[in-house]
């Protein structure tokens, strides 16, 4: 009677802490343990999800001053996969603040910003 109590309190267990990774995005592409291997390897990476205003390899003419590589994710994900770019990206985030100092962030919105409004131009006006 008490090993299966035990049994069935060790499985109960584990199938919280699976569900409680697979909340968190572990089992997905971009998590906690994927956003430690990039820094490791010097290939930080800022994840993005939805439609893109500019077309990745402009992002990453800018980004790649700062330090990291722009990804487009995609359009639809799940909530786990959400949860794992979000974990993901605040670790990243963490890092380039180190790397680039706190205030690098508004210096490279102006710098996407210009970007977008060059863009934008429309082409008769030359």
């Amino acid at each position: 009677m008490r090993k299966k109590k035990t049994l069935l309190f060790i499985t109960i267990m584990l199938i919280g802490i699976g569900v409680s990774l697979w909340n968190f995005g572990f089992f997905n592409r971009y998590n906690y343990l994927t956003a430690k291997s990039h820094i490791a390897d010097n290939n930080p990476q800022i994840v993005f999800f939805g439609e893109a205003i500019l077309a990745t390899s402009d992002l990453n003419k800018v980004s790649k001053k700062y330090g990291f590589k722009i990804v487009n994710f995609g359009c639809i994900i799940s909530q786990s996969e959400q949860n794992g770019i979000e974990i993901y990206n605040s670790q990243i985030n963490n890092y380039l603040d180190k790397l680039n100092g706190i205030g690098w962030k508004a210096e490279y919105k102006k710098e996407i910003d210009s970007l977008t409004k060059l863009t934008n131009i429309p082409k008769t006006a030359f």
